[in-house]
């Protein structure tokens, strides 16, 4: 009658290019039903011992299943991997815009003569503008008054400045101060050994 298991572990054996060697002999102290393997060579595998196979089937099963799990990895390690092209870096998009950079303190004005000033913004409601000064002040009959407020910040120098009704006060770099609208007010002095430079928000109420 055929043997279903053996038949099986004949046809695995042949895939791995071996053949399988089933004993037949039921004498007492015999290897009856005990398996092994040759070589396409007629050479001993597996299951030998003297004259007697040793194996069992499910012995001989997972031999035959390591043989094939062994040769899948020394084919894969054998088989070096196609590295793969490194994507090209796309293309910074070209700015549109350039900032113009300006510098409230570079290339100044002598303004020895004369107080300079320079408009470095105008929208509705707000004038922005620098001043440069260089010895000059205002004269006490004729005070400065504006119909909206002012914003002054020094940037650079020193200054005295006056509000109507109010004492004097001197002006470093970095002071700031609101002259509201209609106020008289003078600047007492400013710097003469080097340029004082204003910076003077005019703002519409």
């Amino acid at each position: 009658m055929p043997n279903e298991t053996t038949d099986k572990l004949r046809e695995m054996a042949a895939h791995r290019g071996l053949k399988l060697i089933a004993s037949r002999r039921r004498k007492p102290g015999g290897d009856f039903g005990k398996y092994a393997l040759k070589g396409a060579d007629g050479a001993e595998v597996f299951g030998f011992d003297k004259n007697a196979l040793t194996a069992t089937a499910d012995e001989i099963e997972a031999h035959l299943r390591g043989n094939a799990s062994n040769a899948w990895s020394s084919s894969a390690k054998a088989v070096k991997a196609t590295p793969r092209p490194k994507p090209k870096p796309e293309p910074k998009p070209k700015p549109r815009f350039k900032p113009k950079i300006a510098n409230l303190l570079g290339k100044l004005p002598a303004a020895r003569s004369a107080e300079a000033f320079t408009e470095l913004l105008a929208r509705p409601g707000i004038r922005i503008e620098r001043i440069v000064s260089r010895g000059q002040s205002t004269p006490e009959d004729e005070p400065m008054v504006q119909d909206q407020d002012e914003w002054v910040l020094l940037l650079e120098g020193a200054a005295g400045m006056r509000i109507e009704d109010s004492a004097e006060v001197t002006l470093a770099p970095g002071d700031h101060l609101l002259i509201a609208a209609g106020q008289k007010h003078w600047v007492t002095w400013t710097a003469k050994d080097r340029a004082t430079v204003w910076l003077a928000m005019h703002l519409k109420r």
